[in-house]
C-alpha cells in the first residue's frame, strides 16, 4: 500500500487498485480496509481523515472488514496555500472590526442609530436653513446650541469618520487584494492590519 502522485494504491486479492485521494490543507490520515464486495464494489473501503475532522469507518460488519493499513497524506501546496488564505483573511477581518470597532468606542448604539438621520437633516439644513429638522432641533435646544451650529459640528463628525472607516476599509481591501496575489504561504507571513489611529 502506497500514496503516489495524489493515488492511494492499494493491491486487493491480486489486483492493484488506484484511488484518487483529495488535496489536503494539513497532514492527513488515510486507511484503507478490504470489504465485501455487496458493501463496496472493488472491495475497497478508504478514509481520509483531516486534522479536526471525524473519523470514517466502513459501516459493514466488523467482522467482515479486514484493515489494510494506514498511510499519511501529506498536505499539497495548493490546498495549503489555499488555507492559509482563509485563516489570514479571517485575521485581517477580525483585525478590522475590532478597529472600527475602537473608531465608535464612546458612542452609545441609540446615538449611533441616529446617525444617519442627523446627517440628513444637517446635509438638508447647509442647502436650506428653513429645512424641516426635529431630530437636531430638539438635541441643539437640549445642549443649548443653535441648530445651525449643531448641523455644522454634525457634518465635521461625519466627514471624519467617513475618513477613518475609508482608511479602515481601504487598508482591508489592499490586504485583501495582496492575499488574493500571494503564490506562497511565505508570502502571507507579513500581511497585518496596521490600524490607524482611531477618530478622534
Amino acid at each position: 500500500m502506497k500514496i503516489e502522485n495524489g493515488k492511494l494504491i492499494v493491491e486487493i486479492d491480486g489486483t492493484n487498485m488506484q484511488v484518487p485521494l483529495p488535496e489536503v490543507a494539513g497532514a492527513s490520515r488515510v486507511k484503507a480496509w478490504q470489504v465485501p464486495e455487496a458493501y463496496r464494489p472493488g472491495k475497497l473501503f478508504v478514509s481520509v481523515v483531516q486534522p479536526g475532522h471525524p473519523e470514517e469507518v466502513p459501516a459493514c460488519a466488523p467482522s467482515a472488514a479486514r484493515f489494510l493499513g494506514e498511510l499519511v497524506l501529506e498536505p499539497a501546496d495548493a490546498a495549503a496555500l489555499k488555507a492559509a488564505k482563509a485563516a489570514k483573511l479571517a485575521e485581517i477581518n477580525d483585525a478590522c472590526d475590532l478597529a472600527g470597532k475602537a473608531v465608535l468606542k464612546g458612542y452609545p448604539d441609540v446615538e449611533i442609530r441616529t446617525w444617519p438621520q442627523q446627517a440628513a437633516e444637517a446635509d438638508a439644513l447647509a442647502a436650506d436653513p428653513e429645512a424641516s429638522a426635529p431630530l437636531l432641533t430638539k438635541i441643539a435646544g437640549d445642549r443649548g446650541l443653535s441648530v445651525a451650529d449643531l448641523a455644522a459640528r454634525v457634518q465635521s463628525k461625519e466627514a471624519a469618520f467617513k475618513a477613518a472607516a475609508g482608511a479602515l476599509l481601504g487598508m482591508r481591501q489592499a490586504l485583501e487584494d495582496q492575499i488574493d496575489a500571494a503564490e506562497t504561504v511565505e508570502d502571507l507571513a507579513g500581511l497585518v492590519f496596521d490600524a490607524p489611529s482611531p477618530l478622534a
